[in-house]
């Protein structure tokens, strides 16, 4: 007879959990981000290896991603564009074979110094102790050895990003300190100490490229994008140092799916994914800046789970 696991149910932390494969495994990683897609277009190389390899990978996902411009076609038999990429996580999170997606129920609050920052239920509006405690849960629940979150500036200086940086490192923090949210242990969630916390990053070379690039045609690096609201000189310098590079070139089809799920976010991407040597070479690796425990130095890792295990 195959004994049943009742997965946790964390409705009680506001968080709405999209169950997938909850059975438990002796391996299990966190990422915290902010937005459908995040995971896809920063990690879903790494994502699919860890699967791949019976690793429980959760996504604790901050808003649905309801800011943004969508073409109409798209958004036909869906009541809006939080429905819309609710709906392309799902699709991403089956293809790369997630445990499961927890959402924390904040509402997009688009890039610094759009109106939706103002929105009262944006996640720039929530107090930070609530997302950390709302993070803390999921970590006790969960008991992950690796947590992945944004660096300090997000990436590129998205509000959220970094809202769920800061949240994050304080619920790594949070998790393991009996003192902090002690309602959590009266409700069975007994503190937790990850190995290890890791930021994901990009390195410095591709941004290089892109602002020699804009350079070449004229065009000013500090105003990048759609809205020209991304400053690539700004996120160059706000780069964190490759510790670890996770070759993920075994799982190319795997992560194309999952980004492909993703397409009323895909921009400029479907044309840069026509080039396929050039494709392959950009998404067989994905980089990550160890933050806890501090570096020590030494020869790069090539498995977030590298010294835990043992």
């Amino acid at each position: 007879m195959v004994e049943q696991h009742t997965p946790p149910d964390f409705s009680a932390y506001g968080i709405d959990t999209l169950w997938l494969n909850p059975q438990p495994t002796k391996r299990t990683i966190l990422i915290a981000y902010a937005h459908p897609d995040d995971e896809s277009f920063g990690n879903a190389g790494t994502i699919a290896r860890y699967t791949g390899e019976g690793v429980a990978v959760h996504y604790a996902c901050a808003t649905r991603g309801e800011c943004g411009d969508v073409a109409p076609e798209l958004l036909e038999g869906y009541a809006d564009v939080g429905a819309l990429r609710t709906q392309e996580l799902t699709n991403a999170a089956r293809a790369l074979n997630m445990a499961a997606v927890h959402f924390l129920g904040y509402r997009d609050s688009g890039m610094p110094g759009a109106p939706d920052n103002q929105h009262p239920k944006a996640l720039v509006q929530a107090p930070r102790e609530q997302v950390t405690g709302q993070l803390t849960a999921l970590i006790r629940a969960l008991r992950p050895q690796v947590v992945i979150t944004f660096g300090p500036y997000g990436g590129y200086g998205h509000p959220d990003h970094i809202a769920m940086h800061y949240a994050t490192v304080a619920a790594f923090r949070a998790a393991s300190d009996a003192s902090r949210f002690p309602e959590q242990r009266a409700a069975g969630l007994q503190p937790w100490a990850p190995a290890r916390l890791y930021y994901s990053t990009m390195g410095s070379a591709m941004l290089r490229v892109g602002v020699l690039v804009m350079r070449l045609m004229g065009r000013d690096p500090r105003r990048f994008g759609n809205n020209q609201d991304i400053d690539m000189l700004r996120a160059l310098e706000e780069i964190t140092p490759t510790h670890a590079l996770i070759n993920t070139g075994q799982h190319l089809e795997q992560q194309d799916q999952a980004r492909l799920s993703h397409r009323s976010q895909l921009g400029g991407m479907a044309s840069m994914m026509k080039i396929p040597a050039w494709w392959r070479r950009m998404t067989s690796r994905e980089g990550f800046t160890q933050a806890i425990p501090a570096w020590q130095g030494g020869a790069r890792l090539r498995d977030l789970f590298e010294g835990i295990d043992s």
